[in-house]
């Protein structure tokens, strides 16, 4: 994630002033409010810029983005000096689709969490920018399938991922390893470039 100093001016957005100023940054929607693929972080002069709006905080929300300061660039109006964390470019898509698989183990094992929801038509997994390297996964029963989700079928199990998660996922394999006592699931991402310490988060 690269942190940023900028000058923004009145009635400019941050997203066209990051394209002014050669600074790359996703924006899959061409900055129209309808992804969040040009998620940023304000680490200095959010007093500055006008408040985010129901539209834009249901959007923050969908992608899980509840960091202070978390915005889309797109929607970021205002003016005066700026400090904005980047998250990295997501990475581009391959065009044959590599698919997200689980082991044998991995499938028994949400096969049983499944069991606990009876609604569920899957799992999905996604990736959500926290932790001290950037993306950390999460794992949920789904009730619904949206229109741009993409669905894997592996060891019986229906594996769901959203559009701004999947360049992350993309050719992961899951499976269930034992430390101790506990039992976790374990990504094998061949997109990662460098995990936490901890093993909780991830960068790509």
């Amino acid at each position: 994630m690269a942190s940023v100093k900028l000058h923004l001016e009145d009635n400019e957005t941050l997203l066209d002033r990051l394209a002014k100023d050669g600074i790359d940054i996703a924006h899959d929607c061409g900055g129209k409010l309808a992804c969040s693929s040009c998620l940023v972080v304000v680490r200095e002069g959010l007093e500055r810029l006008e408040v985010a709006s129901e539209d834009e905080l249901d959007m923050l929300d969908v992608a899980g983005a509840a960091a202070p300061g978390a915005r889309l660039a797109c929607q970021v109006n205002g003016g005066g000096e700026l400090t904005v964390d980047i998250p990295r470019s997501t990475p581009p898509m391959r065009a044959t689709l590599r698919p997200i698989s689980v082991s044998e183990r991995a499938a028994k094992h949400l096969a049983v969490q499944l069991a606990k929801h009876p609604v569920a038509v899957g799992v999905r997994v996604s990736v959500k920018p926290a932790g001290c390297s950037g993306f950390r996964y999460r794992v949920d029963p789904t009730e619904s399938v949206r229109n741009d989700d993409r669905v894997f079928e592996s060891g019986g199990v229906r594996i769901v991922v959203d559009a701004a998660s999947l360049p992350y996922l993309e050719g992961t394999a899951l499976d269930v390893v034992d430390e101790g006592l506990f039992r976790r699931l374990h990504f094998a991402n061949p997109n990662v470039q460098q995990s936490c310490g901890c093993g909780e988060s991830f960068s790509v």
